[in-house]
């Protein structure tokens, strides 16, 4: 589904990114102790310089900062470049770890109201990485509705057995997805490819302006850059996540099958499907996986440490 020009497929990100510009913008002006009226000199308005620096974007101006202003925003705010203008300082890596974080987000998200369910389950798989992630999966996933029966299995309720007992909120789901892209920029730290991006979109001169952010600027790096960059992250056969995954799979998934089973045979009158030996042992199994799967979390962060000290010299 094409954005309008106006509309966004990328909403958290285009947000954050004009909120950070806005704040950018500001920050340098009181540093110069500048007015509005002297940005804007040279016969510009005051009040659009106003509403850039104040972050409001109206009708008329929907992508914050237009084209014609640019240039007195660049050289009365005395920026190096339009690339600092735009984007800052690109070694900040905490504005590039948010920038990343809203992206994949957003990315996920769109699957409500596009046709973009190919790459969305694509980092769907890399973030089952994540054991912590791979935990809560059965309750996002509607692929775990069909491992039993489509009309009468709810996806929270095997995983309620592996999280002790309890429903997984939406809130909780949220946080263990934004948890395991967060860790996925941890572990890898991708500053370069959002450094070609700041550079490639200021060399094509698409930095005169946010116009298409949203858009096809946003698409041609996520299909061109950050999907590759996925696909080389798909975990292998020996994922900690990927382990928990199948845990979930099949020793909860089987307990559920059995329980419904002996459900739907009581409500007909005939006897159980399972034994009592049956029921004890479908019950240990997930007792069992109870206990490793919060172990292999632990594990989890103790080896991602240790793989970042390697790789990147600290934490």
């Amino acid at each position: 589904m094409a954005a309008s020009e106006n509309e966004t497929r990328y909403p958290e990100t285009t947000e954050f990114i004009y909120s950070v510009c806005a704040k950018r913008l500001k920050a340098r002006k009181l540093l110069l102790g500048l007015t509005d009226a002297k940005i804007a000199a040279g016969g510009y308005d005051r009040k659009v310089v106003s509403r850039i620096i104040n972050g409001t974007r109206t009708r008329n101006n929907p992508f914050l900062i237009t084209p014609a202003y640019v240039k007195p925003l660049l050289e009365n705010l005395k920026f190096e470049s339009e690339v600092e203008l735009f984007w800052g300082d690109v070694n900040d890596e905490s504005f590039i770890k948010l920038f990343f974080c809203n992206l994949v987000t957003d990315i996920l998200d769109e699957s409500f109201w596009s046709k973009s369910e190919a790459r969305v389950d694509l980092i769907q798989r890399v973030l089952l990485d994540d054991v912590r992630y791979a935990k809560i999966y059965p309750t996002i996933s509607s692929e775990f509705e069909y491992k039993i029966s489509e009309e009468i299995y709810d996806p929270i309720s095997p995983f309620a057995d592996v999280s002790g007992g309890e429903q997984v909120s939406p809130a909780e789901r949220k946080e263990a997805r934004q948890n395991a892209i967060l860790r996925l920029f941890k572990n890898t730290r991708p500053i370069e490819m959002f450094q070609r991006f700041f550079q490639e979109t200021n060399d094509r001169g698409e930095n005169r302006g946010f116009k298409g952010l949203g858009g096809k600027r946003l698409d041609d790096f996520v299909n061109d850059s950050v999907m590759p960059f996925m696909r080389a992250r798909m975990p292998k056969e020996n994922s900690l996540g990927l382990r928990v995954y199948n845990i979930i799979a099949s020793d909860v998934t089987r307990k559920v099958e059995a329980e419904f089973a002996n459900m739907q045979r009581e409500a007909a009158g005939f006897e159980k499907y399972t034994s009592p030996e049956q029921d004890e042992v479908f019950n240990a199994l997930v007792e069992a996986a109870k206990g490793y799967i919060q172990k292999l979390g632990d594990l989890q962060e103790r080896l991602d440490a240790l793989l970042r000290k390697e790789k990147f010299g600290n934490t």
